[in-house]
């Protein structure tokens, strides 16, 4: 329970679950986290995968990603089926570079609601800087009675998003952030480095290795043990439209 609560308060926001309306006569990067598009994707890695759909309409943006995380717990054993599903949905709305989001992400037993805040720096024509702000609160069936990191809290998660984007439409980005969990006092640091590459004019292909860094035990957050590095690579494809 805790492994998985920690998998889904990091994966609450990210750069990608904002969005901002692109003026139509200029060409955008589907890696600028602040473009209006749609697309829909799948995403996988070992034992995990995902579903994900997107629709742009100006600067309000819908975003629903369902997906699955069969990975063995410390016991070596697998998830039941109720427990291996999970969903994000979000709503974006962006202006003039500055964008808002509301996100409901969980599981089957598990919700967490975060509101975040990005803002877009161009560098230059090539380089985009986008610092991100995001708070919230996370619930789980037990929670109430739960202690540390396992326990209903206050989420809080700051990071930043750079990014590269190729005259030809590909890029490549590296996201660090760190979630706050309030009630185990507890930071969880994390970085994302990926990039696409686009194989025609509406398709690209891309990766993404997800790397959380280890975590000592303590009274406060409740851990068991030392939580060890974890490092999950991703390969991904999009069709956008």
């Amino acid at each position: 329970m805790k492994k998985s609560l920690i998998a889904l308060l990091l994966a609450g926001v990210s750069a990608g679950a904002l969005a901002n309306e692109a003026p139509a006569q200029e060409e955008i990067n589907y890696g600028d986290p602040t473009a209006s598009f749609s697309t829909v994707g799948i995403s996988g890695a070992q034992d995990k995968g995902q579903l994900n759909m997107m629709y742009g309409a100006g600067s309000n943006i819908f975003q629903l990603d369902l997906g699955f995380d069969n990975t063995k717990n410390a016991e070596g054993k697998r998830p039941e089926s109720k427990d291996a599903f999970n969903y994000r949905g979000r709503y974006f709305h962006v202006t003039d570079g500055l964008g808002y989001s509301v996100d409901v992400l969980g599981g089957a037993d598990s919700t967490t609601v975060l509101g975040g805040a990005i803002y877009k720096f161009q560098v230059n024509d090539n380089i985009s800087v986008f610092p991100m702000l995001s708070a919230g609160y996370t619930t789980s069936k037990d929670g109430k009675n739960a202690k540390g990191m396992a326990k209903d809290s206050a989420l809080a998660q700051a990071g930043v998003y750079a990014m590269y984007g190729f005259d030809s439409g590909h890029w490549l980005y590296a996201n660090p952030k760190s979630t706050y969990h309030v009630e185990g006092k507890q930071f969880v640091n994390q970085i994302e480095v990926g990039g696409g590459f686009m194989v025609a004019p509406a398709v690209s292909v891309g990766f993404k290795v997800d790397h959380t860094a280890e975590m000592k035990a303590t009274a406060n957050n409740g851990l068991a043990g030392n939580t060890k590095a974890d490092t999950v690579t991703w390969l991904q494809a999009n069709y956008y439209f």
